[in-house]
């Protein structure tokens, strides 16, 4: 068996306070085991997990499609195709998302290409 960590050093670990790891335990996304003593102990397979989980919430998923995607991956394999297709669907969001920032990004440096060109113009 490999490391074994308390409900802080897993907190730290992922990078997230312990509160919000509590709330997402009550939300079901993230099951710890539990000692003879019944605290909370979690290992690397935990790591891996949640990590993912964090990561996927800062795509700006929405946390009923992490639940979604969690329980699925509790059914098991049976259920690729299902998480696939959320997965894909969360991606041409962020795709869009993407997009719409793009263009704002454009539209900054078409203004401060300008703006440097007319500073140019001004020190001649």
């Amino acid at each position: 068996m490999g490391l074994i960590y308390t409900i802080s050093e897993f907190a730290k670990a992922i990078g997230i306070s312990e509160h919000t790891l509590r709330y997402y335990e009550k939300e079901g996304l993230i099951e710890p085991s539990r000692n003879e003593h019944n605290y909370r102990i979690y290992d690397e397979a935990d790591i891996e997990w949640a990590t993912f989980v964090i990561k996927l919430k800062k795509t700006g998923i929405s946390l009923q499609a992490i639940k979604t995607y969690t329980q699925l991956r509790k059914i098991g394999d049976s259920t690729i195709t299902e998480r696939k297709e959320l997965l894909l669907q969360h991606r041409k969001k962020v795709v869009a998302d993407y997009e719409k920032v793009k263009s704002h990004l454009e539209l900054l440096d078409d203004k401060l290409s300008l703006y440097d060109e007319m500073e140019k113009m001004q020190s001649k």
